[in-house]
């Protein structure tokens, strides 16, 4: 049986962007996890030790799976999502052929950070408020069809 070569990977570290060499069984696909497992971390504002305790791991376990070093496991990526809160489903890109689909969650960490702040806002009206301000700033690129089925709210 013919052992998997080593493939680089450019993995995005906040705004950064560093080439690193995956572990023998570790996949682009592996790298994709990562990210989104450190961002689904960091959206729950949860440490990398915080996180390690509940998997069962050191905390540089956690930055090898994040970095798409290493490979996490099935159970223990099912485990980290539901302790961060995230759908099974934010974890994975690719379609039926194995070809991953467009990346939704290379989020740099001020985006991160606004959006769990947004996530703590209870008052739907406050919210509405906030994106309409948000649209005013971005020039009024916004969907008005989702401010309207808030303010019903």
């Amino acid at each position: 049986m013919a052992r998997e070569q080593q493939m680089p990977v450019i993995v995005e570290v906040g705004m950064k962007k560093r080439r690193r060499s995956l572990g023998p069984r570790a996949t682009e696909m592996d790298a994709i996890v990562g990210k989104r497992l450190r961002t689904a971390r960091k959206l729950a504002n949860i440490t990398q030790q915080e996180l390690a305790e509940v998997l069962g791991v050191s905390f540089q376990a956690v930055q090898k799976y994040e970095s798409g070093e290493n490979r996490i496991t099935a159970p223990k990526l099912f485990k980290a999502a539901d302790f961060l809160g995230a759908d099974i489903r934010f974890f994975t890109t690719a379609d039926f052929d194995g070809v991953p689909q467009r990346d939704h969650t290379s989020l740099a960490d001020d985006e991160i950070e606004l959006l769990r702040v947004y996530r703590a806002i209870a008052s739907p009206r406050a919210r509405l408020l906030l994106r309409k301000l948000l649209d005013e700033l971005g020039g009024g690129a916004h969907d008005d069809r989702a401010s309207e089925e808030d303010s019903d709210t």
